[in-house]
C-alpha cells in the first residue's frame, strides 16, 4: 500500500448512504460527503451513492407528509431503497452519513442484514439531543445526555416545536432503547476527539469508536489572495452565535473598520439585518454558490465561528486551514481543540462580545499575526487535516470493520 492506501483500495466497492440536508440553506456535512466520495475515487475505490434528499419533502402529497413523524422513527421506505441498492452494487463497506429525516436509523437494521460491514459517520450529537446541538436557550445543555431524551419534549427542542420534538425525540428514545446504533454499526467515525468523549460519556461503545478529522477537496480552492475583511460562514441562527460576532465588531470600530462579510442565510437574518445591516462595511450576502463562498474564504483576513453550541467539526475550519486563513473562534465543545489560540486562530469567550471586539481589533492592527497564524492553520492542515492523512485513516476504518465482520 502506498501513502495515500491506494492498492488496498482498489476494487473496495462502498455503498455511501446519506440523507441530504435541504438545499435552501447551506450544509456543511453534504459537502463534506461529496468531497469524501471524490477522494475515495480518487483513491481507488468503486462507490455508489444512496441519498434521499429532503427537498423531496416539500413535493409530498399532504397526505404523505403527515406519514413524516412516523417515517422519522422507523422508514420501511429507507429500508426498500437500502435493500434494492445493496441487491444491485453488492458492496464490501456500507458507508451511512445521516439518516435524518427520511431514512431514519431503522436502514442500520436493514444494512446489518446485507453482510456488509457497517461504518457510520456521526457528524453531530442528534442520536443524545433531537436539536443535535447540545443547546438550550442560549446554553449548553446536556439533559439528555445518556437517557431518554423527555427534557427535549418538555422544552421543544427541536425547532422550538414540542409537536416538531416528539418524533425525533421518540426516534432517539427508540433506537437507544433498542441498541440500534451499538448492534448493527462495526465502526463508528466521528469528527473530533471532543465529539468521541462526548458518546463515550453518553455510553457507546469506545472500542468501535474511531476519529478522522474532516478534510478538504483542494482542487476546489481557489489561490490565497488575503484582503482586509472578516468572513463569517455560520447559519443566521441563534446557536451560531453571529449577533455576538457583530456586536463585537460594532464595538470593535464604532466609527467603521474592516469589512465584514456574512455568507448564509437563516431564521435570524431580518432581525439581524435590521441591528446590523446599515453600519459602513457590513455585508449580508446570503446563501451563496459553494464557488462564491471558497473565493471569500480565500480573499479573508480571518474567518470568524462564534458559535454557542458544541461543533463536531465545523467544515469551514479545514476549508480555512487549507487556505492559510487563520480563525476567531468560540472557546466551545470541539472548537476549543480545533482552534489553537495564539497558534492557529485566537478563541474568545463564548457569548462574549467584548472578548471578540478584543480579538477582531488584534487581527485588524497586525499583519504580522495575521500571517504567523494563517502559516501556522496550513502547517496544521498538511499534518492532520490533508487527504493523505484522513483517507488513510478511512480506508483503515473500513478494513477493521471488514475484519470484523468476517468469519475468524
Amino acid at each position: 500500500m502506498d501513502e495515500n492506501g491506494r492498492s488496498d483500495a482498489a476494487q473496495l466497492r462502498v455503498l455511501v448512504v446519506h440523507g441530504r440536508y435541504r438545499s435552501a440553506g447551506p450544509s456543511g456535512e453534504n459537502e463534506v460527503v461529496d468531497d469524501e466520495v471524490r477522494l475515495l475515487r480518487e483513491h481507488g475505490c468503486a462507490v455508489e451513492q444512496l441519498e434521499l434528499a429532503s427537498d423531496e419533502i416539500a413535493e409530498w402529497p399532504a397526505w404523505k407528509r403527515a406519514t413524516l413523524p412516523g417515517r422519522v422513527i422507523w422508514s420501511r421506505a429507507g429500508q426498500r431503497a437500502l435493500e434494492r441498492a445493496v441487491e444491485r452494487y453488492r458492496p464490501a463497506v456500507i458507508h451511512i452519513h445521516n439518516t435524518f429525516p427520511l431514512f431514519s436509523p431503522a436502514v442500520f437494521w436493514q444494512a446489518r442484514r446485507s453482510g456488509a460491514a457497517v461504518v457510520h459517520t456521526l457528524h453531530n450529537f442528534r442520536p443524545f439531543c433531537p436539536a443535535g446541538t447540545f443547546l438550550r436557550d442560549g446554553r449548553a445543555c446536556e439533559a439528555c445526555l445518556g437517557r431518554f431524551p423527555l427534557p427535549a419534549i418538555r422544552y421543544g427542542c427541536y425547532r422550538d416545536s414540542r409537536v416538531a420534538t416528539i418524533p425525533v425525540a421518540l426516534m432517539d428514545g427508540v433506537h437507544g432503547w433498542l441498541r440500534t446504533w451499538q448492534r448493527c454499526v462495526d465502526r463508528f467515525i466521528v469528527v473530533s476527539d471532543y465529539e468521541r468523549d462526548k458518546y463515550v460519556q453518553g455510553g457507546w461503545p469506545a472500542d468501535k469508536i474511531r476519529v478522522k478529522y474532516n478534510t478538504v477537496w483542494e482542487q476546489a480552492l481557489p489561490p490565497r489572495r488575503p484582503g482586509p475583511a472578516f468572513v463569517c460562514m455560520s447559519r443566521l441562527s441563534p446557536e451560531k452565535g453571529v449577533d455576538v460576532f457583530l456586536e463585537g465588531w460594532r464595538r470593535a470600530f464604532p466609527q467603521g473598520g474592516p469589512p465584514v462579510r456574512l455568507t448564509a442565510s437563516g431564521p435570524l437574518g431580518a432581525e439581524l439585518r435590521a441591528e446590523y445591516g446599515d453600519l459602513p462595511g457590513v455585508t449580508f450576502l446570503g446563501h451563496v454558490e459553494r464557488s462564491v463562498l471558497l473565493d471569500e474564504l480565500t480573499r479573508a483576513r480571518a474567518v470568524v465561528l462564534p458559535s454557542r453550541c458544541y461543533e463536531g467539526f465545523p467544515r469551514v475550519v479545514v476549508e480555512a486551514y487549507a487556505a492559510g486563513v487563520p480563525l476567531v473562534a468560540s472557546r466551545v465543545g470541539s472548537l476549543a481543540q480545533l482552534v489553537e489560540h495564539e497558534v492557529t486562530g485566537l478563541q474568545v469567550r463564548t457569548g462574549d462580545a467584548d472578548d471578540m471586539a478584543a480579538a477582531l481589533r488584534r487581527l485588524a492592527e497586525s499583519d504580522e499575526l495575521v500571517e504567523r497564524l494563517g502559516r501556522s492553520a496550513r502547517e496544521r492542515y498538511e499534518r492532520l487535516y490533508s487527504p493523505a492523512v484522513t483517507m488513510g485513516q478511512l480506508l483503515g476504518v473500513y478494513r477493521e470493520a471488514i475484519a470484523s465482520t468476517s468469519p475468524a
